[in-house]
């Protein structure tokens, strides 16, 4: 008989909801510490490789990131006819980082407020950040994001908010006030993206996203992809900016950029942007009184 464990063996777990867990076969732990801001697991996992965790919740895996970090990053570089200074806030790991940089930009800010995250990362999942720390186009900033931003006033074509669950740390990332303080750090034309959760089990955290940049921006367009490691597999994003560009500027941006990919392309980036009617009620505006 294979594929079992035995008990008293070590996993790692997240509960993802109220009485639902995933858990991933630890094969050793590599590190185990609690930073200043949170606690950080990375462990050698059976299915998924090389796995970390902030807090008890998975931030990525070497085996699946490549889902997340294609959707968040090349959305919001493709809108964009010329990207050259692009900030990224939070993704210590390096994913996002990783690449924005397959885009011809001139200048990446990363800004990430634990500085354990980026130390860890950097010795232990090359695989995932690919030397991206070393790019000589590379800042790296060690501050809360909402701190950041403010002092920043247009000086950024994209901004991309690659950051944990809004709680802890990454809690003031998802406020208006802090919105509000990327859109004014957005040169004229730019464009701004993040990750919004879980739409199956955290409906709330996607639909205060959306109304909170309905607010600041001409578009706003959530659109959705598969994660496999992350609560309920579906993933929603958002991408604020005056316009969307139609299908065909996509693709040619990205047959210009050369971009070889492993999940998205302009065409599955299209089919994300259309909502199964059950996020579209999530969506909808509340009847009034």
């Amino acid at each position: 008989m294979t594929g079992g464990r035995r008990p008293g063996e070590d996993w790692l777990c997240e509960e993802q909801a109220p009485g639902v867990w995933f858990c991933l076969g630890v094969r050793r732990w590599l590190v185990r510490r609690r930073t200043p801001y949170q606690v950080l697991d990375l462990a050698e996992t059976e299915s998924h490789g090389r796995v970390l965790a902030l807090d008890g919740r998975f931030m990525l895996s070497e085996r699946d990131e490549f889902f997340y970090h294609e959707m968040l990053v090349h959305p919001a570089l493709l809108c964009h006819p010329s990207p050259e200074k692009v900030l990224i806030v939070g993704g210590g790991d390096g994913g996002a980082l990783r690449e924005v940089l397959r885009h011809p930009v001139k200048q990446v800010t990363l800004v990430e407020i634990d500085p354990e995250v980026i130390e860890v990362a950097k010795e232990w999942l090359p695989s995932v950040h690919q030397g991206a720390f070393s790019d000589q186009r590379v800042r790296v900033e060690i501050a809360p994001g909402e701190r950041f931003l403010p002092e920043h006033k247009e000086e950024f074509d994209v901004i991309l908010v690659d950051s944990t669950d809004p709680v802890g740390p990454g809690a003031a990332l998802f406020e208006k006030s802090f919105f509000q303080a990327c859109k004014e750090a957005l040169r004229p034309g730019g464009v701004l993206a993040l990750q919004a959760g879980s739409p199956f089990f955290h409906p709330e955290e996607l639909r205060k996203v959306v109304f909170s940049l309905k607010a600041l921006f001409p578009t706003v367009q959530p659109y959705l992809g598969f994660m496999p490691l992350y609560p309920s597999g579906i993933w929603a994003y958002v991408v604020a900016l005056a316009k969307l560009p139609a299908l065909e500027e996509l693709a040619q941006r990205f047959a210009e950029r050369k971009l070889t990919l492993r999940y998205l392309s302009p065409q599955v980036f299209q089919a994300a942007t259309a909502l199964p009617p059950f996020i579209l009620e999530i969506l909808s505006p509340c009847p009034s009184a």
